[in-house]
């Protein structure tokens, strides 16, 4: 039985229109996550002081980077001790969708810092707009989420540290 009019649909077509649609809705994804990490926007409605009660005592980092999870130190101090490294972490895709371990890495940048009190150096992803001093110190604040796409690495939040606090 054929149908008049309508054309078969080959299953290159829909995968190939499928991987677009998912690199959309990842791209989009992840920009939204990041415009709403980085407002730490609530909701209109509701008083401050019942969105965010945690508010008061810890000041919303100043950014967001990526990390290897067993690399990460809570309120750590640290320094950046490299310029821009050509490297970036493998990311979990399918064949023919290589273009979203590009996406997902876009927006970072891959630099060494030196922990103070232990003096070990790690590799960093700080994304490009926070454009890092190697003359300041900057301290770790807490793990935000782990991402699902790159094995290991998790996104943390980071300041730049106080000369008054130790």
């Amino acid at each position: 039985m054929s149908n008049p009019g309508y054309h078969s649909i080959s299953r290159r077509s829909v995968v190939r229109t499928g991987s677009l649609l998912l690199g959309a809705l990842v791209s989009e994804s992840i920009g939204a996550t990041r415009v709403s990490a980085q407002s730490g926007s609530s909701s209109e409605s509701e008083p401050e002081s019942e969105a965010e009660p945690e508010a008061e005592s810890e000041p919303e980092p100043d950014f967001q980077a990526r990390l290897y999870g067993n690399d990460f130190y809570p309120a750590a101090r640290f320094r950046v001790v490299s310029s821009s490294l050509e490297y970036k972490p493998a990311v979990s895709v399918q064949e023919g969708e290589t273009f979203l371990g590009d996406l997902y890495w876009s927006d970072y940048d891959t630099r060494l810092i030196r922990y103070e009190n232990t003096q070990e150096r790690v590799l960093f992803f700080p994304p490009f707009e926070a454009d890092l001093d190697q003359e300041t110190t900057y301290r770790t604040d807490r793990i935000q989420s782990t991402d699902e796409l790159a094995d290991g690495i998790v996104r943390i939040g980071f300041h730049r540290a106080s000369s008054s606090t130790a």
